[in-house]
């Protein structure tokens, strides 16, 4: 445990040692009287300057949203695609992280992002929230998730059921991913578990897991269509999902948030099927009204 001096302190705390001594006489600042001196525990001191820490209400990435937009939550090609060009005509920079649905969400509750991409049912989203940060949905596009094959392996194989009764090897997505979730509520409807599959991995992204297939180091995976394609690999579909934003109330309003969805719903308006293996985009643009 560490303690600091009067002078130590003022010195941490940019302050003059008159000014701590008049924060202590008044039981602002936690301090112990040892032998006529005042000790600071560094602890305390450091919970205190939190306690007194002024937030923004709409925290601190309110400060950012004009010079950056940060998006984190589900990989999806569509939206990287997306968001690639809205980078090259918008003069504010977005950055993004694939750190799974349910890591999107957890971003968005710690106030680490602006918006979030799901792919995680609705009640889930209430879930992951907390029932603490009022938040819009706004879906984008439904899209197939399914198997993706070694040619070699693909006989037989048309269910994660197939998988565990064969033994084969399957490329497990991270915990908290949306596709981990999937993959969990597609062997319980089979009466399985994950115990039931010999998994390898985890991967973070659709096409880490078709990779792991091409090169040999899996067997099968659960997918995006477009990552199979793009591995040139057999694809079973098993499961259609709606892939949404997820908008904090209080960023909704922004221009900055605003100005990119808008951009955003262009783009994606423009694509065409043939551009877009695997997505269905009728549902772009339906807005749910606050979850959390």
């Amino acid at each position: 445990m560490a303690y600091w001096t009067t002078k130590e302190v003022a010195s941490y705390l940019h302050l003059n040692e008159k000014k701590i001594y008049a924060m202590v006489a008044e039981g602002k600042l936690p301090a112990a009287r040892i032998s006529g001196k005042w000790l600071f525990e560094k602890d305390l001191v450091d919970a205190w300057v939190k306690q007194n820490t002024v937030h923004p209400p709409a925290g601190l990435l309110g400060h950012l949203v004009e010079r950056l937009l940060v998006i984190q939550g589900s990989d999806d090609w569509l939206l990287e695609r997306a968001i690639s060009h809205l980078r090259e005509t918008l003069p504010h920079s977005i950055v993004t992280a694939t750190v799974g649905s349910m890591g999107g969400l957890r971003a968005l509750l710690e106030g680490r992002a602006h918006l979030a991409g799901i792919q995680v049912a609705e009640a889930e989203v209430s879930q992951g929230l907390k029932e603490g940060l009022p938040s819009y949905l706004l879906d984008l596009f439904h899209r197939q998730q399914g198997l993706v094959l070694s040619p070699s392996r693909k006989e037989g194989v048309r269910t994660l059921g197939d998988l565990a009764e064969k033994g084969l090897r399957f490329a497990l997505r991270q915990p908290g991913s949306g596709t981990h979730r999937l993959t969990e509520r597609l062997l319980a409807a089979e009466g399985l578990s994950l115990a039931d599959l010999r998994t390898v991995g985890p991967y973070h992204t659709h096409l880490e897991v078709a990779l792991a297939v091409l090169s040999g180091a899996a067997d099968a995976g659960l997918v995006i269509q477009v990552a199979a394609d793009q591995a040139g690999l057999p694809f079973v579909p098993i499961h259609q999902e709606t892939f949404r934003i997820t908008a904090p109330a209080a960023f909704f309003g922004e221009s900055p948030v605003a100005r990119v969805l808008e951009r955003l719903f262009a783009w994606l308006r423009a694509q065409t099927p043939e551009r877009t293996p695997g997505y269905d985009l009728s549902p772009l643009g339906r807005l749910r009204p606050p979850a959390g």
